[in-house]
């Protein structure tokens, strides 16, 4: 198997983005609420790629498997809501409210008093949001991220879970896995390094799938012409061939 090289993957990455904005015009011209949605997954999980590129550049590996994580669950989330959008979409979006007002009350309790106004306000979405969906104060889903993937019914989102989330979530959580990504000389006699370590393409090339996966299903989601489904799946066979 052929080594993937940073270059390549930043090659990649324009592509790929270029790809990923067509591909959001097109759900948003559908002027639905999956559409809509699926424009800011796809522009959300496009500034994490664009991330991920300079950090790999730079060689900030572990940082780079964090952000590229984000990606990757936005490309389960998609799928998941995207199977029950009318159902999925009010619980995603209506979460909000039940995050914001557990922040508004922490500010106000550390930090100094939010104004009544605002606090009944919050208070009012919140309370609607979990009177819709009881089960949004463990998340907006009710369900894990890996439940999510599971449910999706899919073979590749339980893989995209158990080999790419996890990985990239050793990075992210404190874990002796990610203070591996500050070591030097594994193998030998290992060293701490400050700063910048060697780069690495594999944090761009996980990502890359993701957005890969995340725009099949926005295609196919929001029912669009079959010429940018041709175009993802021809990027998609270019992404394989360049590991072959």
């Amino acid at each position: 198997m052929a080594s993937y090289t940073i270059e390549q993957g930043l090659k990649d990455t324009e592509e790929c983005l270029k790809l990923a904005e067509e591909i959001a015009n097109a759900a948003l011209a559908k002027q639905t609420d999956l559409g809509g949605l699926s424009a800011m997954f796809l522009a959300r999980a496009s500034q994490s790629l664009y991330s991920v590129g300079l950090l790999c550049q730079n060689g900030l590996v572990g940082d780079a498997m964090s952000v590229g994580r984000t990606a990757v669950e936005m490309a389960i989330d998609y799928t998941y809501i995207a199977q029950e959008p009318k159902k999925r979409i009010p619980m995603f979006s209506d979460y909000d409210h039940v995050a914001k007002f557990k922040l508004a009350r922490a500010i106000d309790r550390h930090v100094g008093p939010v104004s009544t106004s605002a606090m009944h306000m919050l208070q009012q979405r919140h309370d609607t949001a979990r009177i819709s969906n009881p089960n949004s104060d463990q998340n907006w889903a009710g369900l894990s991220i890996k439940k999510r993937a599971a449910a999706i019914g899919e073979a590749q989102f339980i893989e995209i879970y158990d080999l790419v989330y996890a990985d990239m979530c050793t990075a992210s959580h404190s874990c002796y896995g990610t203070l591996e990504y500050a070591l030097v000389g594994l193998d030998t006699n290992p060293s701490i390094r400050f700063g910048r370590m060697t780069p690495d393409a594999k944090p761009l090339d996980l990502t890359l799938a993701a957005m890969l996966l995340l725009m099949l299903n926005v295609v196919s989601g929001c029912e669009l012409e079959k010429t940018l489904d041709q175009r993802a799946r021809e990027f998609h066979a270019h992404m394989t061939g360049q590991h072959q």
